[in-house]
């Protein structure tokens, strides 16, 4: 009696868990969030960096990685200029 006891509650514990664990999955993780925004200048040597900064002082946030990406000038627009590319280290802020 005593053997039966204790497998009927082992086995309703190994059911608490399994439960637990799916819904713990069904929730899907957020997606990566992207931003890109344009800068006056040229990339440089050192693109990347340059983006970090001028990203991180724009959003007041931390990126997880930047690519730097020069725009061909226009015939019309004298200016140079650069599109920054960064991935934001916390996803859920991807509204801001």
């Amino acid at each position: 009696m005593r053997c039966t006891t204790l497998f009927m509650v082992f086995s309703v514990f190994i059911c608490l868990i399994l439960s637990h664990v799916q819904e713990v999955e069904a929730g899907a993780p957020p997606q990566d969030c992207w931003n890109l925004v344009t800068f006056p200048g040229k990339c440089g040597f050192h693109g990347k960096k340059k983006c970090f900064k001028e990203m991180e002082s724009k959003y007041q946030q931390r990126f997880l990685q930047c690519t730097c990406k020069n725009l061909k000038e226009e015939p019309k627009s004298p200016k140079e200029e650069h599109d920054c590319i960064c991935q934001r280290a916390n996803p859920y802020d991807c509204n801001s």
